[in-house]
């Protein structure tokens, strides 16, 4: 159980981790983009505003009076500066304030990019900030930028335009770098879990520690509980005990799932706990019960689903507890309840229940053997019990009357905790 837990931890933390490192990651990897792109683009807008103290000399630019060296000093720079920093200038285009194109600088080895790029409409940006936008073909890297230009009285004179390629170290870099920002974001979350793992482990087995011993307080108040109303009843604590065991070896047999089991085991502690609210004269009259006093004896059921009621941890007891007296015919009580309309936990109960008052030894009788026994109980098939819980009990019984029947020794307790104690593990 401790194990399943910690797979279950170590499950959950990984998930965990890699969930968060993957956002993380993402973010990271953005957030260093951003910052890359920024200083890519303040590289490329420092080369640019460059070209403004020649752009002052034709101003103001307008496309009614071009100045026809402008072009030429359009070309003379982007020659000149075609290799910088970062990469190298391919394209460059003057635009006046106005918005409208007054020169252009598209060397013939160029013009392959102007098609391939596939140029959006230019989005002007405002103030002194620098609109750009970038395309990878294939490994390269190109940027198109929109830079305004200002003279030295600080007045706009136009914006210059540039399509960049980002060279293919800097690429490199861009990749290192962001290689690098999401391996560190993985090896600290990573790191993190490895760290919390041991803190949680420890954590997690005193909270399983301190549930189990809470359970086993519940448990052992069960079977306490069991065996005062037992011994109240001229019985001895065993019987349940017994019962138990026969019960749920029937109930695996026949495919019950663990919680209708769990079910069961409680339900067979606590059948007749009811019967505490019957008073000696007639729990413990050793002549056959009056019909008056037959029918405050039934009621110990309705005071028994009372009681295990008032716990939600007793109250899975309930099902057995008001359906134990049911007899599949119909004849039982308190309901009158049919075949399939008993609850199978309480149709399992009624058989383990008849056949260990029939092979144990009580004051008033002596314990039947296994083939009497078993040829009463048969008698009861399809009138007391569901004949076909009654023949898949009938090929157990042989071994469970060999190991159990009668016996009171404390061997009994320990096989019924043994046969129990899975289905109350803190999961």
């Amino acid at each position: 159980m401790i194990g399943h837990l910690h797979r279950n931890l170590i499950l959950r933390l990984s998930l965990g981790s890699a969930i968060i490192a993957g956002v993380l990651s993402v973010a990271v990897y953005f957030y260093e983009f951003e910052k890359i792109d920024e200083s890519i683009v303040a590289s490329l807008a420092e080369e640019a505003m460059a070209f403004a103290p020649e752009a002052e000399k034709h101003a103001p630019l307008n496309t009614i009076t071009v100045d026809p060296d402008l072009t030429k000093d359009l070309e003379d720079f982007l020659a000149q500066h075609r290799s910088f920093s970062i990469g190298s200038f391919l394209i460059a285009e003057l635009y006046d304030p106005d918005h409208d194109q007054v020169a252009f600088a598209v060397p013939a080895a160029s013009e392959w990019i102007e098609l391939q790029l596939k140029r959006k409409q230019h989005q002007f940006p405002e103030g002194t900030s620098t609109w750009y936008e970038k395309q990878y073909v294939g490994e390269r890297l190109f940027i198109q930028a929109l830079t305004p230009l200002y003279g030295s009285n600080r007045q706009l004179l136009g914006y210059f335009e540039g399509v960049y390629e980002v060279s293919p170290a800097r690429v490199a870099e861009i990749k290192d770098t962001m290689a690098t920002a999401v391996a560190l974001v993985v090896l600290t979350v990573l790191a993190t879990a490895l760290l919390l793992y041991p803190i949680i482990r420890a954590q997690s087995r005193d909270l399983i520690d301190l549930s189990q011993d809470l359970l086993q307080a519940n448990i052992q108040t069960l079977e306490v509980l069991g065996s005062a109303i037992a011994k109240r009843d001229s019985d001895t604590h065993t019987h349940n005990f017994r019962v138990t065991i026969y019960a749920v070896r029937l109930a695996e047999v026949v495919g019950m799932t663990a919680n209708d089991i769990r079910e069961l085991i409680k339900g067979s502690f606590l059948h007749d706990v009811g019967k505490i609210a019957i008073s000696d004269t007639i729990l413990l009259k050793p002549d056959r019960l009056n019909a008056d006093e037959f029918q405050i004896m039934k009621t110990h059921v309705e005071h028994g689903i009372d009681i295990v009621k008032r716990s939600s941890w007793l109250a899975e007891a309930a099902k057995i507890v008001e359906a134990h007296h049911e007899k599949f015919d119909g004849t039982g009580y308190p309901l009158g309840l049919t075949g399939e309309n008993i609850p199978l936990g309480a149709r399992i109960f009624a058989i383990a229940d008849v056949f260990d008052a029939l092979t144990s030894e009580r004051p008033y009788k002596n314990a039947l053997g296994l083939d009497e026994t078993l040829r009463i109980m048969n008698e009861g098939s399809g009138t007391h019990f569901d004949p076909t819980l009654l023949a898949a009990f009938a090929k157990l019984a042989p071994k469970l009357h060999t190991d159990f029947g009668g016996r009171e020794d404390s061997s009994v307790e320990d096989a019924a905790r043994l046969l129990t104690q899975p289905y109350f593990a803190v999961a």
